[in-house]
This record gives structure tokens, sequence and C-alpha cells, in this order.
């Protein structure tokens, strides 16, 4: 999906604020830390096929229509990699100021990834609100709402295992400072 970068990166910021007890701890300037690993296997296993499984099921939606899902692949791969990498990334760029205590500055970080997420979500919204084929789409002809397909009910289930796993992955943070 094309938001799912920057969904991720606030992912990651919010992350390092859960996380900020084990931060703090750790040595300054090392990135080896118990909460980037949970971070890190919360994008590969939870985040990133999130993101993949519409690469998969319908190449055309996942990339809001704006080129052809079938043709471009390697556009598919190089935007489900940097989906991958978005929380991981925002999670070492919020460490920093984690670790000096400054709020304001991860504030400022993740509300500005997180506002460009709903911003282009809210854009977007009018295509990703209609399952076609980026010849039907843009043919104008074929397309129906999301709600009730079988996309529809895909996008349920995965945000609703996603949510799950972001507050169980935040929640494990949360106890590595205790």
């Amino acid at each position: 999906m094309v938001p799912a970068p920057l969904i991720g990166f606030t992912l990651g910021v919010l992350f390092a604020w859960l996380g900020r007890d084990d931060i703090a701890r750790g040595a300054p300037g090392s990135l080896s830390s118990r909460s980037l690993a949970i971070v890190s296997l919360y994008a590969l296993f939870a985040f990133a096929p999130s993101c993949a499984i519409f690469l998969v099921l319908e190449p055309d939606w996942a990339g809001a229509y704006l080129f052809d899902g079938g043709r471009a692949r390697l556009l598919q791969v190089a935007g489900a990699l940097l989906a991958l990498s978005s929380v991981p990334a925002g999670f070492v760029l919020a460490a920093r100021p984690t670790r000096a205590r400054r709020p304001g500055e991860i504030v400022r970080l993740g509300a500005a990834s997180g506002l460009s997420a709903l911003a282009l979500t809210l854009a977007l919204f009018p295509r990703l609100s209609v399952r076609a084929s980026y010849a039907q789409y843009h043919g104008d002809f074929g397309t129906q709402p999301v709600a009730g397909t079988a996309l529809g009910w895909s996008l349920f289930w995965v945000l609703f295992v996603l949510t799950l796993a972001t507050t169980y992955t935040g929640s494990a943070l949360r106890r590595l400072g205790s």
C-alpha cells in the first residue's frame, strides 16, 4: 500500500518512545538493544507481511492504481522493502532524542510522518475505496466498492491482526523498562 512506509516510520517512532527506558540503559551511540530486536521482529513478521499480502492479492489496488501492478513488479518489491525497513528506521532515528529525553523532537518526528501518512491516505481514499484492475479503474468499467469484497474482508483481517501485533509489541517494549 502506498502510505505503508510512512505508517511504518510512525510506528517505529512510537516504539522508540515506548522502549525509552531500554534505550536509555544502552550505551550512547549503540544501536544494539533488546527493544531494537523486538521492533525488527515486529517489522519482519507482522508489518511487512501485512503490506506484502496486498501486493500479491491485489497489486493494482496496492499501488492505488497509479501504475500497472502486473508490469511494475520491481517497483512493488522496492515498496515492500521500504515498508519493511521503515519501522526500524523510525525507531533508530527516534532513539537519539529518546535517549536525550527530548519529547518535543520525538513528537515532531512522529507527527510529521503520521500526518503525511494521513494526508496521503485521504488523498488516495477515492482510489483505495474501489476494487478493480488497473485497466478497469482507468477505463471506468467493472469497478466495485471494496466493502463486501474479498479485498475488504482481507483489509479488515489484516488490520485486526496488525492491531493485535502492534499492541503486543508496544506492551513488550514497556515491560522492558520495568
